[in-house]
């Protein structure tokens, strides 16, 4: 019995080992499966790790070549152009983040204030079109404007009647003035037709003046350095150079003048119309009838005395080639009388 007991205490210890090496080859073998799902895991992380650390150190090297030194070398380049000389003149650099464009082409900065240029046209109908210039005149210099232009024409009517009268008025008034004046040019008689245009020269303006101050930078290079010429190549060509300038400038500016002028004045162009003068009528009658003859006896008078006056040195001229001709010829005739006696 005790052996029998043994044996089994044997077979199950033996039992028991066997679990235990089973567990441990299937621990095993789940281990190895976790570590082959985790290894492309793994492998990818160190990917993404290598690749951050090449775009970190591209980037660093960008940002050493673009450092001091390759500003200078960059500035270097440039220094015997006009780039260079432009950024000598006293160019502003564009602040950091930003652009020196602005919303214009020359990187000048469009001030809060708005430049507008302001044009009218009206045409109105008048009973006096000359007494309708007199009043547009008052109306300019009330507003503290001008008249620029002004053409009074008529058309005669073939019946003998006094025709169309036309005239072509330009004012220039103050520009916040401009509404005021509208009115009151159509209250001069009945308003046919009226139009207004409002132009904003806003950028123009920002950039012609930037431009001019450009220019007048770049000019004042040109000109220092023609202090420090030397060769006699060196003094034409920066003479050229400064010539050449100073016509862009002096252009830049008549057009800078221009606009602000437009912009301070408003152009208004009136066309004024109405009857023509009526031609005047003579008296009628005895006084009439003596009225016109008298001007027919005046005309005809003052036309004769027209024709001898004309006349008067052609005939002249001719008295003095006669004259001698005849007292030659009355010589001889008493010459002759007397031989023949």
């Amino acid at each position: 019995m005790d052996e029998q007991q043994h044996g089994g205490q044997g077979r199950s210890g033996r039992g028991h080992s066997g679990q235990g090496q089973v567990q441990g080859q299937g621990g095993g073998r789940s281990g190895g499966r976790l570590g082959a799902r985790r290894a492309p895991l793994v492998a990818a992380a160190a990917g993404v790790a290598l690749l951050l650390a090449a775009a970190c150190s591209a980037g660093g090297a960008d940002g050493a070549g673009a450092g001091p030194g390759s500003e200078s070398g960059v500035a270097t380049d440039m220094a015997g152009g006009e780039l260079a000389e432009l950024g000598a003149a006293g160019g502003e650099a564009p602040a950091e983040g930003g652009t020196s464009g602005g919303g214009n082409l020359s990187g000048a900065e469009v001030p809060g204030e708005r430049d507008v240029v302001r044009t009218a046209w009206l045409s109105v109908e008048v009973d006096d079109v000359a007494a309708g210039v007199l009043a547009l005149e008052r109306v300019a210099t009330t507003a503290g404007g001008l008249v620029s232009s002004s053409a009074t024409s008529t058309a005669q009517d073939d019946g003998g009647g006094g025709g169309r009268a036309t005239a072509q008025v330009q004012l220039r008034v103050p520009g916040d003035r401009l509404p005021a004046v509208v009115d009151d040019v159509a209250g001069l008689g009945e308003l046919l037709e009226r139009s207004t245009t409002a132009t904003d020269v806003t950028a123009e303006v920002a950039d012609v003046e930037s431009r001019v101050a450009s220019a007048q930078a770049v000019l004042a290079t040109f000109r220092a350095r023609l202090t420090d010429a030397q060769s006699t190549s060196d003094i034409i060509t920066l003479e050229s150079e400064i010539a050449s300038r100073q016509a862009d400038l002096e252009a830049l500016q008549a057009r800078e003048r221009a606009l602000a002028d437009q912009v301070a004045l408003a152009t208004v162009d009136v066309s004024l119309s109405g009857p023509g003068a009526a031609p005047v009528a003579g008296p009628a009658g005895f006084l009439g009838g003596l009225a016109a003859g008298w001007d027919a006896f005046v005309a005809t008078t003052a036309g004769l005395a027209t024709a001898a006056g004309a006349v008067l040195p052609f005939a002249a001229v001719a008295a003095l080639v006669a004259l001698p001709l005849l007292v030659r010829r009355r010589r001889r005739r008493a010459a002759a009388a007397a031989t023949t006696s």
